[in-house]
Parts: structure tokens; C-alpha cells; sequence
């Protein structure tokens, strides 16, 4: 297993203890992908997953985020929103980072920042 699978496999446990509802890994539209879609009660999740090595001195998800990342994930939000007959008035884009110590499989923290915004003129909500 890669360390992007080991990350979204630990993000989705970590998700599920905090009650979310995980309907999808790896959700895909043409090159475009999101790595977890999951429910918070009635509020749809798409989660990008981070894995940092606790030693990375970049950290954070802001810099692992770049806007080429943003504009492809704000495309799959999208396509998965019209792909659906439901209908999901609440949507919000969540990143989860694990960091690990350097060449590890071991979840040392974790941060889950929701309501990250995929674009800076427009509200979270708006993927």
C-alpha cells in the first residue's frame, strides 16, 4: 500500500469515529478526483487527504494545496454534484493532514480543517 491509500484509509477511519458518513474513496471525473465524499449529518463532505512527514518543513495544507489542486477538485465536487439525483443543499470542502514520522506508516497527528474554501471569491459552500 502507497502512502496516499495508507492516508485516505486512516482520514476515513478518523471520519467514521467522528460519525461521518464515508459514500465514497477515490470519486473520480475524468482527471479530476476527490479523495473521500462522506456525510456530516445532512452536510455533504468532500475531504482531501494530506500526508506530511513530521519533519516537512513546508507543513501544513495550504502549501500541499496548490490552485491547479483547487480548480481539479472544485471541478470533481461539481461533476459528482450534477451527477446526482439527490439533492445536497449543504456541501463543504474539509482537508484532513496526518503527519508521520519520516518513511512510516504510523499516524502521529491529525488536523481536520473544514470549510476550507476552494476558491477565494466564493464562499466554502460553492464548490
Amino acid at each position: 500500500m502507497d502512502r496516499g491509500s495508507w492516508g485516505e484509509a486512516v482520514a476515513e477511519r478518523h471520519l467514521r469515529r467522528l460519525r461521518y458518513r464515508v459514500l465514497h474513496r477515490n470519486w473520480r471525473a475524468g482527471r479530476s478526483e476527490v479523495d473521500l465524499i462522506a456525510l456530516q449529518e445532512d452536510v455533504l463532505v468532500f475531504v482531501e487527504v494530506k500526508v506530511r512527514s513530521l519533519e516537512d518543513p513546508a507543513g501544513g495544507y495550504g502549501p500541499a494545496t496548490a490552485a491547479k489542486k483547487l480548480r481539479s477538485l472544485g471541478r470533481a465536487c461539481r461533476a459528482f454534484l450534477a451527477t446526482r439525483e439527490e439533492h445536497f443543499p449543504h456541501y463543504r470542502f474539509d482537508v484532513v493532514e496526518i503527519l508521520t514520522p519520516r518513511r512510516t506508516y504510523r499516524a502521529e497527528k491529525i488536523f481536520h480543517f473544514e470549510n476550507v474554501p476552494l476558491f477565494a471569491d466564493r464562499p466554502a459552500t460553492a464548490c
